[in-house]
């Protein structure tokens, strides 16, 4: 129970870490030259900490201009905002954002066009595509699935064609992104104006140089930390990885080592932060802590029952992760713009299968060991009869030769070397022996 109390403390402050501070503005009497960054990848909480990121060294370094290299098919709503509030805080401050989709081949899809037209200026590069934008909305209820869904592709639809005009642009073909799932490639989507410009290069360095960037200019890209968030807020990993290190807590019950429990309560601290990070319900987290319990008690049961309802109960709070809770007034739908793999759920089902089978095969080991005899049990020589190696007065100590070996004895008997003698007691390493009858 210390243990779950333990878990539930880290997932109460892995859900308080979800929001990822916003930049604090520099003070800058002239503003300069650019930063640039380069994100090749799905739109997470590790991508809007590390445009987070970005936006505060760009204030810091005075940087007229940030141009946001991107590739992505895209990600959840909530940390699109989340980036898009990033960028709207930048040109707050007075800065230039831009972002160049690049190099040649790439694509800004869902969440990421969101993310483009919330920008300065759009720029892409020849061979390139932008759009579908149409949100995936997980947890409808059944028989309003219709409703449903049109009020999210208007709110998202609503949201796209405010981002598009406040920049310039066309908002009815942007919109269409969203209501039809539309895409452009880079000479439709000059032709429809969703972008402000196509470079001549079909290369980042190329493009980047187009656009007046200095060949010195260092393009970063996410570093151990965002790419941690990223790793660990994906509910898949988070939730896989709980249920690992709940087996390596079990395996070291059975085997004590204390590194497994170590190794093992670091694993499910790190699942939950990335939980609380994705913003899991505290329902989802709170069935999946007791999910763990179930498992654990079966240390006590051993029968497999407990292990089987426990990695139910763990299923099921995993399956209450997507299931998001309603949206404050005012804010867009929770959703995503990527659908849940069903590989998921079956490498789930069967690591949860290996769990209640590992458990019984732990169990079974263990109960093997204690059957085995001890090597060297003291025990075993009771009725077993030996030789005095020196003579022993009543109530001290002596030596005799046991099944071969020499033992300390004791006695209530007095004994001269070469007498028989017969084991009739232990207490610790001493045999307690008396003459053996002829």
């Amino acid at each position: 129970m210390k243990l779950a109390r333990v878990l539930l403390v880290v997932a109460i402050l892995a859900a308080s870490a979800i929001q990822t501070a916003p930049a604090h503005a520099q003070s800058c009497t002239t503003k300069s030259g650019y930063y640039v960054a380069s994100l090749d990848a799905s739109i997470d909480p590790g991508a809007a900490s590390f445009l987070a990121s970005t936006v505060s060294n760009a204030e810091s370094a005075c940087a007229a201009n940030v141009v946001f290299v991107l590739q992505t098919n895209g990600g959840d709503s909530a940390s699109m905002e989340s980036m898009v509030t990033t960028i709207e805080g930048y040109q707050q401050w007075g800065g230039n954002f831009i972002t160049l989709v690049a190099p040649e081949g790439a694509y800004v899809f869902s969440a990421g066009s969101y993310i483009a037209e919330s920008s300065n200026q759009i720029y892409m590069e020849p061979g390139t595509t932008i759009g579908s934008a149409t949100p995936i909305v997980s947890g409808i209820p059944t028989g309003e699935e219709n409703t449903t869904m049109t009020k999210e592709i208007n709110a998202f639809s609503s949201y796209m064609t405010t981002l598009t005009l406040a920049h310039g642009r066309n908002a009815t073909a942007t919109a269409l992104m969203v209501t039809k799932g539309f895409s452009y490639p880079y000479d439709a989507a000059l032709r429809e104006h969703v972008v402000n410009g196509v470079v001549n290069s079909t290369t980042v360095a190329g493009a980047l140089a187009d656009l007046g960037v200095p060949a010195s200019a260092q393009v970063n890209t996410p570093g151990v930390r965002s790419t941690l968030i990223s790793v660990l807020s994906n509910p898949d990993v988070s939730g896989l990885l709980f249920l690992l290190g709940v087996f390596a807590v079990l395996v070291d019950i059975y085997h004590p080592t204390l590194v497994l429990s170590a190794v093992g309560v670091a694993v499910v601290a790190a699942a939950l932060f990335g939980l609380g990070v994705f913003g899991a319900s505290p329902l989802a987290v709170i069935l999946m802590i007791v999910g763990a319990a179930f498992i654990f008690l079966e240390v006590k049961i051993q029968h497999g029952v407990s292990a089987i309802i426990g990695v139910a109960i763990f299923i099921l709070g995993f399956v209450l992760i997507y299931q998001f809770p309603p949206a404050p007034a005012g804010d867009l739908p929770a959703a995503n713009f990527s659908s849940i793999p069903e590989t998921t759920y079956g490498l789930l089902v069967a690591l949860g299968a290996a769990v209640v089978i590992g458990s019984l095969y732990l169990r079974s080991i263990r109960d093997a060991l204690r059957k085995r005899p001890k090597v060297n049990d003291p025990s075993s020589l009771i009725g077993r009869e030996g030789t005095m190696e020196s003579g022993l007065k009543s109530g001290g100590k002596g030596i005799a030769n046991v099944a071969s070996e020499e033992w300390t004895v004791t006695s209530d008997q007095d004994l001269a070397q070469g007498d028989q003698v017969r084991v009739k007691g232990v207490h610790g390493n001493t045999l307690t022996v008396e003459r053996a009858v002829s």
